[in-house]
């Protein structure tokens, strides 16, 4: 699955609906888990094991954050530029008594975005990175190691995919994208991270 829609409007002010047809999908609050090999694997892509860290904290990028803030309008006053407050989901991992991976609390609903609706699909993704990854963030350690991965693929788009399913039949997915920033009309290269899931029903 793809997620251009959410790449093509990272430097853009993100409303409900655009001029052209194009919609940002919906956020909702929801935990997924995944088990087994899927949630052992994609947990040491995170940085987690049984041996280290058993939680990692994401930040979500500015569009992600925004749809939270339209769901929650959760400030004194109302916010109205497109700049909500920061929002962070949470990875924690746990090896005992069967390997299990939750993700929370924040997705985005893919079926409510246009075009390309996803229904059972939800996604998000990380702030810009910069291309020096220089940061002790979760998200810049994460594309650090997938950098180092057999999967890396510097031309490609995405740079990296990978899909996995669980013993329930849940995928979850860790895309990277090159990306672009301009501060102060300044051209940044770097990346952008996406997780997607596609729980069973």
């Amino acid at each position: 699955m793809r997620t251009v829609a959410l790449i093509a409007i990272l430097s853009s002010t993100l409303f409900p609906i655009a001029a052209s047809g194009a919609r940002f999908p919906n956020a909702v609050e929801k935990t997924v888990v995944v088990t087994g090999d899927a949630a052992t694997l994609v947990a040491g892509l995170l940085g987690l094991s049984s041996a280290g860290a058993r939680s990692a904290t994401l930040q979500l990028g500015r569009n992600d954050a925004w749809a939270v803030y339209l769901l929650k309008h959760d400030t004194k006053h109302e916010i109205t530029n497109g700049d909500g407050p920061p929002r962070y989901n949470a990875a924690k991992f746990s090896p005992a008594g069967g390997a299990a991976l939750s993700i929370g609390k924040y997705w985005l609903d893919l079926a409510t975005q246009l075009p390309d609706s996803k229904p059972g699909y939800y996604s998000f993704g990380s702030p810009f990175l910069s291309e020096t990854l220089s940061g002790n963030d979760a998200w810049s350690k994460l594309v650090r190691r997938l950098r180092d991965e057999p999967g890396w693929n510097r031309g490609a788009t995405p740079r990296f995919e990978r899909c996995l399913t669980s013993p329930e039949r849940t995928e979850i997915c860790i895309r990277v994208y090159g990306a672009k920033d301009y501060p102060n009309n300044v051209e940044r290269n770097g990346y952008y991270v996406t997780i997607t899931v596609h729980p069973s029903r």
